[in-house]
């Protein structure tokens, strides 16, 4: 979570990681990665949420050889740094490119179970920080769906978004 990768509003992207491992051991990650490079506006009609692809991005459609290099190195730098520092180093950028940072999101979890709140961002071990009536609750990857809440956006939410 969240596994979108959005441009303009649009979802160019999805990245979905799979743990497999101990806790107290070795974990390997598997992580998947689809991008919409091109899309034809028959494309565009069978997806169920707005997209978009790198030709609209870019201006124009890509080398896909380029950009999967370009992929991979930035990869394998994040994945070093992740592993020299864990998160703590990479969580503000994260956190400024967060699409649900400070929005009303409704979490869907195992059994059927919800949980409502704002967005807060992630805390320093990659949790997601969600702030209920409660209080800040923390949900680990795995564990949740990530949905905007239909209730939409306080005012003071709208006016930063208009600032940004």
């Amino acid at each position: 979570w969240p596994n979108d990768v959005l441009w303009g509003g649009r979802k160019l992207a999805g990245i979905l990681i799979e743990l497999q491992g101990d806790a107290l051991g070795p974990t390997v990650a598997v992580i998947g990665i689809g991008i919409n490079v091109r899309l034809s506006a028959a494309d565009h009609g069978r997806i169920g949420q707005p997209a978009t692809d790198l030709a609209a991005a870019c201006g124009a459609v890509p080398d896909r050889n380029v950009a999967l290099a370009r992929l991979l190195t930035e990869l394998h730098r994040t994945l070093d740094a992740f592993g020299e520092n864990g998160f703590v180093p990479l969580r503000t950028e994260w956190q400024r490119r967060h699409a649900h940072q400070d929005r009303r999101v409704t979490l869907s979890l195992p059994g059927g179970v919800t949980a409502s709140g704002y967005a807060r961002g992630a805390g320093e071990d990659g949790s997601l920080l969600l702030e209920t009536r409660a209080g800040i609750q923390r949900y680990h990857s795995g564990e949740i769906s990530l949905r905007s809440a239909s209730d939409g956006k306080s005012k003071a939410i709208q006016a930063a978004d208009e600032r940004r």
